[in-house]
C-alpha cells in the first residue's frame, strides 16, 4: 500500500472536509487522525456516503476512525486509481 496520495485526491478530501463539514483548514495535516477532523459519528457516516456519491469510492467507518489524513488520502487514491 502506498503512503502518499496524489495532490488531487488529498485536495478533494480537504475540499470535502472544509466545504461540507466545516473543518478548519489549519487542522488538516498529514498526521491528523480523521476521527479528530470528523468530530462525531454522524460526520463519519456522512463522509463515507459523500465519498461514495461524489468520488465513487467506498470507505469504511473504521478507516475514517483509525487512519490519519495522509493514510486515508492514500487509501482513497488507490481506490480511485484501481
Amino acid at each position: 500500500m502506498g503512503t502518499s496520495a496524489s495532490p488531487a485526491t488529498a485536495d478533494l478530501i480537504t475540499g470535502l472536509l472544509v466545504g461540507k463539514f466545516e473543518v478548519d483548514p489549519a487542522a488538516i495535516r498529514a498526521d491528523a487522525h480523521m476521527a479528530e477532523l470528523l468530530a462525531d459519528s454522524l460526520m463519519v457516516v456522512e463522509m463515507a456516503i459523500t465519498l461514495k456519491d461524489d468520488l465513487g469510492v467506498s470507505a469504511t467507518e473504521d478507516e475514517l476512525r483509525e487512519l490519519t489524513f495522509a493514510e486515508f488520502s492514500a487509501r482513497v487514491d488507490e481506490r480511485r486509481a484501481g
